[in-house]
């Protein structure tokens, strides 16, 4: 299959772009020239992968090189470093409209939108509130759309691995506790329960949805990524420190909940598991992956 990916030098687009590479479809992926690759660094001159880079090149040049049957939307602006709302609109809004136009106009069968659980309850998230308002107006956008071409929303759960950004919470659990092992870590009470899901589980996920899309004709569908079960944040704190041996103190209380705080969040997968998709993964195995991962990195730092 032709795909057309964005966001495949991020955490999620990276590794669903390495699954697609394998499988053996062919893959255009749109980023900036000045990107960061480390993470598709092995991939990056894959015979069958083509980059586009949207600063110095019209996007519709890569809908010209290839026929797509399906495009992958994963790039995401969250916010967090206090970019502006017109580059968080521009990433979540601008770029995947750009893209489902010129999909119509290029006959593309499909377009696979990541979604965020913020946006199953309408919740207002203060903590990424222009993140949270810009994908909640993109899903108006895809509704709009769905006349044109199919439309997959992906309500994705908190996704978790080895090797995320620092800013993401699991990921710094990780770095504080089981690899830094500092004295202590400041948190909240730690009652919020999410639905953790790990990464290799959300890519055959993806991958389910993408072989959906191809079988079927449809205008709009939403499908729920998750585990399907959630567990408290500082039970997993727990798990951490206890697979780590660490013995950094968990100050559970010493940071307030937000007044907006989102107490639970869980995925219904009733129709990814209609669709044959399991997952394999459970959150001690995801665990004892990770804290695996980061001893060989430290051991090859030694060697």
């Amino acid at each position: 299959m032709r795909i057309l990916l964005t966001g495949a030098t991020g955490f999620l687009g990276s590794h669903l772009l390495k699954r697609l590479l394998s499988e053996g479809h062919d893959v255009s992926i749109i980023k900036r020239s000045f990107s960061n690759v480390e993470r598709i660094k092995d991939v990056i001159r894959h015979e069958n992968l083509l980059t586009h880079d949207v600063d110095t090149t019209d996007i519709e040049e890569a809908f010209k090189k290839r026929s797509f049957q399906i495009i992958i939307h994963t790039a995401t602006e969250y916010g967090r470093n206090d970019e502006s709302i017109h580059k968080i609109l521009e990433a979540n809004v601008i770029l995947p409209v750009k893209l489902i136009e010129m999909g119509i106009k290029y006959n593309v069968k499909s377009f696979l939108n990541t979604d965020s659980y913020f946006n199953k309850e309408n919740y207002r998230y203060s903590n990424l509130l222009n993140y949270s308002l810009s994908k909640r107006s993109l899903l108006i956008w895809l509704m709009q759309f769905s006349s044109k071409i199919q439309i997959m929303n992906a309500s994705l759960e908190h996704i978790y691995g080895p090797n995320d950004s620092e800013s993401k919470f699991v990921e710094m659990l990780f770095r504080k506790i089981a690899i830094d092992k500092v004295d202590r870590v400041s948190l909240t009470h730690g009652h919020q329960k999410r639905d953790f899901i790990y990464v290799d589980d959300a890519i055959d996920a993806y991958l389910a949805l993408i072989a959906y899309s191809d079988a079927h004709n449809f205008s709009y569908r939403n499908f729920e990524i998750g585990s399907g079960t959630c567990l408290e944040v500082r039970e997993l704190a727990l798990k951490i420190q206890r697979a780590s041996g660490s013995r950094t103190t968990l100050g559970f209380g010493d940071i307030a909940y937000r007044s907006d705080e989102i107490m639970q969040s869980k995925a219904d997968i009733k129709q990814m598991t209609e669709l044959g998709w399991r997952q394999k993964i459970s959150i001690d195995d995801g665990i004892a992956r990770i804290l695996g991962c980061y001893a060989e990195k430290s051991l090859a730092n030694l060697n």
